[in-house]
């Protein structure tokens, strides 16, 4: 039987818990458009919300009370660790399932360990998330949510609403996101580390101990250091690196709509480094004739790189009168346009570069718009 004061202290770690979570599903929430919450509830068998949003259920199985003895085998278990970080000792009891996963889509970490189960929008965990430590609770629910929203990707874009490519750009701004956490936080939360050494037996023995622990240290302290600092350097570039992604992703989600909605642009993706925009035919106004050139890629790349490439109309190395093998010459606005992809600017780019597509200036021109083909007004 729980006393009194441990039911308090328990109390308290879960409240600790739900704060610390609180800015993370706000941060999902806000990036899909529907709310995702944690339920809380008294129960181990809760039934699936089954409303619009994404719900976790912590240490819970799917159904109606009274439904254990119709599923799967349920087995206690425990978690070391769920999804790289590590549990508190006195908080690792989960729950295995044996046989087939009638209730839900096994959910598991880069461990392989099924560690939840996705069914429909509700996401059912088989540890105990709320009584881990908070900024261990937060990592790990930010890990999960990230599982559970690749692995109902399907559902996700019916529920939400977006299209696949928004979709997409906003989840792996989560994701980067969530990278960018777990590198920020303690080296000492993660699985691979030597765990603390629980405290037992006589004082002379955990001395003794100490004393071998510092012995083994001190022979590859140099080796050690080394490799600390390789792997401290290394995490300072991946850092770096993830924080631009997210900056790049973040403009891109912003103006991924305004770039779809420009005259002439028909379709839009996004790959690695590189923004690419797919354009109607473009047609020339030139001595009141007027000349059909063809559908255009348009690659901009975040480090200000530009090429624009003929699709269906190009003439020998030609994608345009003013471009060559994809290389535009852009004159004086070339300058300006590399400033406004170096600045994430995306939809401005995009627009002025749609604008260059559709003139031409003879007195510059590397092949006369005149070889293209004629067509009526």
């Amino acid at each position: 039987m729980i006393q009194p004061d441990e039911k308090s202290e328990l109390l308290r770690e879960r409240e600790r818990s739900l704060s610390a979570l609180s800015p993370v599903l706000v941060e999902y929430g806000e990036a899909l458009g529907v709310p995702v919450r944690v339920e809380v509830s008294r129960r181990r068998v809760v039934r699936p919300r089954g409303r619009r949003g994404w719900h976790l259920h912590p240490f819970a199985l799917p159904g109606r009370p009274g439904w254990l003895g119709l599923g799967p085998e349920v087995r206690p278990t425990t978690f070391a660790a769920v999804c790289g970080y590590p549990l508190l000792p006195a908080r690792r009891a989960g729950w295995t399932i044996a046989g087939r996963h009638a209730w839900g889509r096994p959910l598991q970490d880069t461990e392989g360990q099924t560690i939840g189960l996705l069914l429909g929008t509700d996401v059912y965990l088989l540890f105990d998330l709320l009584g881990q430590e908070p900024t261990i609770a937060r990592l790990v629910c930010r890990a999960v949510l990230d599982l559970s929203l690749e692995a109902g990707y399907s559902l996700l874009l019916l529920l939400t609403g977006l299209g696949p490519a928004t979709l997409d750009a906003r989840l792996r701004r989560l994701r980067q996101a969530t990278e960018v956490e777990g590198l920020g936080a303690s080296a000492l939360w993660r699985v691979g580390r030597a765990e603390q050494r629980e405290s037992s037996g006589t004082e002379a023995e955990a001395l003794e101990g100490e004393l071998r622990e510092l012995e083994v240290n001190l022979q590859s302290s140099g080796r050690q250091m080394r490799d600390l600092e390789r792997r401290l350097g290394a995490s300072h570039r991946r850092l770096t690196a993830l924080r631009q992604a997210q900056a790049n992703t973040e403009a891109l989600a912003r103006d991924f709509d305004r770039i779809t909605s420009l005259p002439g642009v028909v379709d839009v993706e996004v790959r690695e480094e590189v923004l690419r925009v797919f354009t109607e035919p473009i047609v020339i106004e030139y001595g009141f004739r007027h000349y059909r050139l063809g559908r255009f890629r348009l690659d901009l790349h975040f480090d200000g790189r530009i090429f624009l490439r003929n699709l269906t109309g190009r003439y020998e190395t030609y994608d345009h009168p003013h471009v060559d093998n994809g290389r535009p010459c852009l004159g004086n606005i070339q300058e300006w346009t590399q400033r406004l992809l170096t600045q994430r600017e995306f939809a401005a780019a995009t627009e002025i570069l749609l604008q260059y597509l559709r003139v031409v200036n003879p007195a510059d021109w590397r092949k006369a718009v005149t070889f293209w083909t004629e067509v009526s007004p």
